[in-house]
């Protein structure tokens, strides 16, 4: 999942190489000063850019940016879910459902109907990213719609969605919300970060990859 990244990410950040200057918020993601060698491919330097760019930004109430960089990295980052949202589709409803953009960009995994929520500059790299042409076939089953996460239950409702899926952020029940393993603190940040509230439960469900919560509300789990 995606804060287990952003750990490793956060050893591959500017903010890494000025540890001392940033001392208090290593302390609180749980994240030591090392000598050892580190390793900074492709999923660490796309969790650096949201470390340096975002979270550490808004850490210290700091003026934070949701650029189209650090949205590039989101969506990078996300593939790390693929796992767990394959298997949720085993407990999902077989109606039409409502996944909630942010932290993770995500969801076209899930084999159902499905109305994509979130502000514009999340949802907009799916908004191009299915536009091609091998998605013709499937222009029934997904819908793109921005909210606010205020809005999240009303838009839902507007396309028929009886269930919300979320990735950390905390939304309206009947929801299934996907939580990290590790390093939460991290996910919890980055999605206040990005102007939504974490969920704060414990998982009551245990799926690849992932703690899954389930608030109730019309369903059976």
């Amino acid at each position: 999942m995606i804060c287990e990244w952003l750990a490793r990410g956060a050893l591959c950040s500017q903010a890494y190489d000025k540890y001392k200057d940033h001392a208090e918020f290593f302390r609180y993601i749980g994240v030591p000063r090392i000598d050892a060698y580190r390793i900074c491919h492709g999923l660490e330097l796309a969790a650096a850019v949201v470390i340096d760019e975002l979270i550490v930004p808004y850490f210290y109430r700091r003026s934070a940016k949701l650029s189209k960089a650090v949205v590039d990295a989101l969506w990078t980052l996300s593939a790390t879910a693929t796992p767990s949202l394959v298997a949720l589709n085993s407990v999902l409803p077989e109606e039409t459902i409502a996944v909630v953009q942010g932290p993770c960009i995500f969801g076209l995994e899930l084999d159902r109907r499905a109305v994509f929520l979130g502000p514009y500059e999340l949802s907009e790299p799916l908004r191009e990213y299915t536009s091609s042409p091998i998605f013709t076939p499937f222009q029934d089953y997904i819908v793109i719609a921005d909210a606010g996460y205020d809005q999240i239950a009303e838009v839902a409702r507007r396309y028929g969605a009886v269930v919300h899926v979320s990735c950390i952020t905390d939304v309206p029940p009947p929801a299934f919300i996907l939580l990290c393993d590790v390093h939460r603190e991290l996910g919890d940040l980055l999605t206040k970060a990005l102007g939504a509230m974490p969920y704060q439960g414990e998982a009551t469900l245990h799926i690849q990859n992932a703690r899954l919560a389930a608030k109730k509300g019309g369903f059976r789990v």
